[in-house]
């Protein structure tokens, strides 16, 4: 033993008999020792001294006791007490004879699929019974759980656990808990936790020790955490091929990224491991399971491909030739059959196959790289201190703002150096205004206090997803519908043309919802009638115009018809804040013509009592002074002019307020980059019709 262990052996505490020390974790050290009174073996866990001087650690110390305390289950390690002694918090439980399944692992490598099954099954068990107790472990790992020497296993560590009813929050608003290889998305996104989460987490530990990998894995926390979010559950089968496909099958329903597609209760999934795990499966019911048949690929396996087309012949079909002469020159005599996948075409056609193979590649790239670059622009506004402040990121931290902006300004870069056209107004509009879209949005974000960077990127994003059919986002859709109509207007197809109108007719519709909600006002009926005949001028300009047109333009006209909108809602609130001040007005000035008639009076009888006579005695006879200027009210048109910025200004708070609360800018920063992609797509299609690539 160390001299700390022979420090602690023999002394007595808690009632307790120190035997050696087990361990050491996070919260504090474990030791082994016998209980006098029960006279028994425990094991007493004591918080760490450094630990305890802040009263966080202290209440979640003890509130895994109290969680553990309302168990009894042969599955859960059972406390016997809990407390403090000595200016020690201390927690006696029972003692279990073995390894935890992450050393048992560590020791044998992936169990047996009968084995690991049995675990879970006990494990889900326990599981079971501390939800019905309303109690989430919110930590189910292989470390977790200690396996007995009679091969059951027991449930330990509930300093995660929290009670669904629980009143007090002892987690901070926000904050990630868990550990990252087993963490359920919604851990990893901070959001809401139920029994649901464990569940994701046994999976978790179901694919580890069956195959003894980690279902994600990656270089830091943060990296697993985002795959835990984003990335498909990779296939057991492919790690462990004779894994079941039972197993594989319960452990992707368990796995699922939404709580509402996984199992939603322990015990289901203990009903279907016991029914396959006992052998009473019948053979044909296995059998089905593992045979199935895809048709394509059952067709393909059963074509007889042709022999390969010689060299020469894809020497002269590569479609990356530049020069057109020396292509044309290339062209054999007598045209040759070549096949691609499997499927004879001639060189031409097989040119035109790998060029959209080639377009489709550079499509996904950029679509990636643009992505990629919004996403770290969202980081760099979610950089900063305080929350809806654009300047905080760049006063607080503008190391990161320039990295983070750089790299994604780099990213985008790399996007536009894929375009065919290097340059193009409407795509450089979109990119640069779904970069600045995305700063503002990070900055934006309501996040607490004290969260580091990327916490608030994935809150950012979350937020948006959640918050994407939000009455506070009517606006943003209308944008989103007239952009997307702007694009599709000029173009030949009728079907577009016919999307387009239907588009504009929709944003218009939700501009006019946006401001008419909570309005108490009645529309003004020359603006409605203004309004109207702009949309019906545009749907016909959007029937009849193919090339642009200055005076007959859909886009124009259809902007105008929204400006309409807005003015018709927002021209009565101005004209009521504007009365509102003209009242005001009009009373400061009667008061202030009141108060000067009042001096005046006052100054005239002084003047009148007061007499005064000039050297040789003569009375000298004082005239009055002059009447005061009346005071007028300011003029109405200033007044407007006020209350209109007061509006606007108001307004605009209350719309950035709203768009920052529901990551609403998120959205829109994703929206447009989604334009971008748009732009470039029908860019590589045009070259693509011209052979400029080809």
């Amino acid at each position: 033993m160390t001299e700390q262990q022979d420090a602690a052996a023999g002394t007595v505490f808690a009632g307790c008999r120190i035997i050696s020390k087990l361990g050491q974790g996070g919260m504090g050290t474990v030791y082994k020792a016998k209980h006098e009174a029960l006279d028994k073996l425990v094991c007493v866990k004591l918080l760490s001294p450094d630990l305890a001087r802040e009263q966080r650690n202290i209440d979640f110390f003890l509130r895994e006791a109290r969680s553990a305390a309302k168990l009894d289950h042969p599955n859960i390690v059972h406390v016997y007490n809990f407390g403090q002694e000595n200016g020690s918090y201390f927690i006696i439980m029972s003692y279990v004879e073995g390894k935890s399944l992450q050393d048992l692992v560590a020791e044998r490598g992936p169990l047996p699929v009968k084995e690991a099954t049995d675990i879970l099954i006990h494990i889900l068990d326990g599981l079971a019974h501390a939800h019905s107790k309303s109690v989430i472990h919110r930590d189910i790992k292989p470390s977790n759980i200690l396996v007995g020497t009679d091969g059951s296993p027991r449930i330990v560590d509930f300093g995660l656990a929290r009670s669904i009813s629980e009143e007090k929050q002892l987690t901070m608003a926000g904050e990630m808990i868990g550990t990252a290889y087993f963490m359920s998305p919604e851990q990893g996104l901070a959001g809401q936790v139920d029994a649901r989460a464990d569940l994701y987490s046994a999976g978790a530990t179901y694919f580890y020790i069956l195959s003894g990998k980690y279902p994600f894995d990656g270089k830091s926390s943060i990296e697993v955490i985002h795959k835990h979010i984003g990335e498909p559950l990779p296939n057991i089968v492919l790690t462990r091929p004779d894994t079941p496909l039972w197993a594989a099958r319960v452990i992707e329903r368990l796995m699922c990224k939404k709580p509402e597609e996984r199992y939603q209760t322990a015990g289901e999934v203990i009903a279907e491991l016991t029914k396959y795990n006992s052998g009473t499966v019948s053979l044909d019911d296995v059998s089905a399971e593992k045979t199935f048949d895809i048709p394509e690929v059952t067709a393909r396996m059963k074509a007889v491909p042709p022999p390969p087309p010689p060299s020469a012949s894809l020497e002269r079909a590569d479609p990356l030739v530049s020069d057109r002469t020396t292509r044309a020159q290339a062209q054999p005599a007598a045209p040759r059959l070549q096949t691609i996948s499997g499927v004879a075409a001639a060189p031409g056609k097989a040119a035109l196959q790998l060029g959209a193979l080639h377009n489709g590649v550079k499509a996904v790239m950029h679509l990636a790289l643009t992505l990629a670059g919004t996403g770290l622009c969202i980081l760099a506004g979610a950089s900063g201190k305080t929350a809806g402040s654009l300047s905080s990121p760049l006063a607080s931290n503008p190391q990161a703002v320039f990295v983070l902006g750089g790299a994604g300004a780099a990213l985008f870069a790399w996007a536009v150096w894929q375009k065919p056209r290097k340059f193009t107004f409407v795509y450089a509009f979109f990119a640069v205004c779904a970069a600045a879209a995305a700063y503002a949005g990070g900055a934006y974000i309501p996040a607490p206090e004290g969260a580091d960077t990327v916490t608030k990127g994935f809150l950012a994003l979350s937020l948006g997803l959640k918050n994407m059919f939000s009455s506070a986002n009517v606006i943003v859709y209308a944008l989103f519908l007239y952009l997307a109509a702007s694009k599709m207007v000029s173009k030949d197809s009728w079907t577009l043309k016919a999307l387009a109108i239907a588009a504009y007719l929709a944003g218009l519709s939700l501009t006019y919802a946006y401001f008419r909600a909570g309005a108490e006002i009645t529309p003004e009926k020359a603006w409605l009638a203004a309004g109207g005949a702009l949309a019906l001028i545009g749907l016909l300009a959007a029937l009849t115009q193919k090339e642009f047109s200055l005076l007959l333009n859909p886009q124009f006209l259809f902007l105008a018809a929204n400006i309409t909108m807005f003015a018709m809602f927002t021209n009565p609130q101005v004209e009521t804040i504007t009365t509102e001040k003209a009242r005001v007005e009009a009373l400061r000035a009667e008061q202030a013509n009141r108060l000067n008639a009042y001096n005046y009076r006052r100054a005239v009888e002084a003047a009148q009592a007061e007499v005064l006579y000039d050297e040789e005695g003569r009375q000298i006879e004082r005239k009055p002074p002059p009447p005061p200027e009346e005071v007028k009210p300011a003029e109405k048109s200033r007044l407007r002019n006020q209350a209109r910025r007061e509006y606007y200004k108001a307004l605009s708070l209350r719309i950035s307020a709203a768009l920052g609360e529901s990551a609403g800018i998120i959205f829109i920063a994703l929206f447009l980059t989604m334009m971008a992609n748009v732009c470039f797509v029908e860019e590589l299609l045009a070259a693509y019709r011209e052979r400029e690539l080809f």
